[in-house]
């Protein structure tokens, strides 16, 4: 029942894709930075962010911060497929992406703490679409907890580091294709006959599969902050890859497909009625590759560094332009480990390339308690063409924000960000093993954030 595991497999660990950036990462992690594109490795906003933009950037930030925000991310779009040219559409949903950093200064140090979510995905289908046989449901939530400290080195330098631990968790649900099932072994047909060769349609749900895992681990983040003249300041960050050992359950439930085949219609039935549901059930008792079980596999959270700098125009006006690289090439193939062993462990390829990210910032300081900002972002796919599936619908972006904050009474601020998602149209596979369709996307982002200066 190798074809089982295949797609099973698969949808569950094929390094799914995110709604807001490069492959599954996740850069708004703070609304302050998230109204001028994410610029913020050379001029951290000073609501503690730092800790996750650059932390260096501690050890300039004076007083006790504490800051909280959320992202609210709405996709949009769909498949057409070549055949028909018909289009199915994602359907609505949101995903939240909350952040949470305090920090406190104390001469020449900063010490801070977040907790923010570089990491993530979510995903959802009707279970009517043709990718469901990829998956239909699919989130994966990577939690960093990261304690932090800035030193303030001489008038120009800082140096900061930080130590994440990690809590990853991911959840699939897919349907299994009964056409794509190899036939029980029979005298009469070759070994590997499937059911799509006695005649069963393309696209026959029979089961229903989903899974479930967590894992931990700890990651470094790194910065630098040089500030190079009054008005020039540069800056820089890097955080290290985690491959996350994933342990959990996969459990599977059959769905009815309601057929039977007329007695001597094939060698299976020669004199009787053959209701396949009933023949199937044993797929999913003790021995067969569809019993509830145990599943693990690792899969690489990348490594990413980030340069930028943020030069004063004006008194009120600050420019920041910045350059990401996320090493994606790290996600190459994903060993699949079921503890049941009759079904097979699956190596699957996914050869991920490096990802490529140009980010400009404007923010204008209107007056003592209110800045308006707004940004650009251009980022490349980390998926190649062979892995862009429902999971990973992913393409080179666009991305236009807009944001502000206001002081609300003495040391409350508060900050909202608009986010508007393009990406370019690409073609990709849904429910087969060749690309026969075009996904689009978009997507709106809401972010607000309350910031508190002690």
């Amino acid at each position: 029942m190798r074809r089982i595991a295949r797609y099973v497999l698969c949808a569950s660990f094929c390094a799914p894709g995110w709604l807001g950036a490069q492959g599954f990462a996740v850069n708004e992690l703070g609304t302050c930075a998230m109204g001028r594109a994410g610029t913020a490795a050379a001029g951290p906003c000073d609501d503690a962010s730092a800790v996750w933009a650059n932390p260096a950037g501690l050890a300039r930030l004076a007083g006790t911060h504490a800051s909280v925000s959320v992202t609210l991310i709405r996709p949009y779009g769909g498949f057409t497929d070549d055949l028909y040219a018909q289009k199915t559409a994602m359907p609505g949903q949101t995903y939240p992406v909350p952040s949470l950093y305090v920090s406190h200064h104390t001469g020449k140090l900063g010490l801070g703490l977040g907790v923010f979510a570089p990491y993530g995905l979510g995903t959802r289908w009707q279970t009517d679409f043709i990718g469901r046989f990829d998956a239909y449901n699919t989130q994966l939530k990577s939690i960093y907890v990261q304690p932090t400290v800035g030193y303030q080195v001489n008038t120009w330098l800082s140096l900061g580091l930080g130590i994440a631990y990690i809590h990853s968790t991911v959840e699939l649900q897919q349907r299994i294709d009964l056409s794509l099932l190899p036939l029980p072994t029979n005298p009469f047909l070759p070994a590997g006959t499937t059911f799509s060769a006695i005649g069963i349609p393309h696209f026959t749900d029979f089961a229903d599969a989903t899974l479930k895992a967590s894992g931990n681990g700890f990651a470094f983040n790194g910065g630098i902050l040089i500030k190079a003249s009054d008005r020039l300041t540069l800056g820089g960050h890097f955080v290290t890859r985690k491959t996350i050992a994933y342990t959990g359950d996969a459990r599977f439930a059959p769905v009815a497909t309601g057929l039977v085949f007329a007695p001597g219609t094939t060698p299976l039935n020669p004199t009787t009625p053959l209701p396949i549901d009933a023949a199937l059930a044993s797929q999913f008792v003790t021995g067969g590759p569809l019993v509830n079980q145990a599943v693990a596999t690792r899969i690489t959270l990348p490594d990413q560094g980030t340069v930028g700098f943020a030069y004063t125009l004006q008194d009120r006006w600050t420019l920041m332009a910045e350059y990401q690289q996320i090493v994606w090439g790290w996600v190459g193939t994903l060993v699949i480990d079921f503890a049941n062993a009759g079904t097979p462990d699956r190596a699957l390829v996914q050869d991920f390339r490096d990802s490529h990210a140009f980010r400009a910032g404007l923010e204008y300081q209107r007056s003592a308690k209110t800045a308006i900002r707004a940004g650009y972002l251009f980022h490349t796919a980390a998926a190649p063409v062979q892995t862009v599936t429902p999971l990973l619908p992913e393409g080179a972006r666009n991305e236009l924000t807009l944001g502000f904050s206001t002081e609300l009474a003495r040391g409350i601020r508060i900050d909202g960000a608009y986010q508007f998602i393009v990406q370019q149209d690409r073609r990709g596979r849904a429910g087969t093993r060749y690309n026969n369709g075009l996904y689009s996307f978009g997507a709106h982002l809401i972010g607000a954030g309350l910031a508190y200066t002690f």
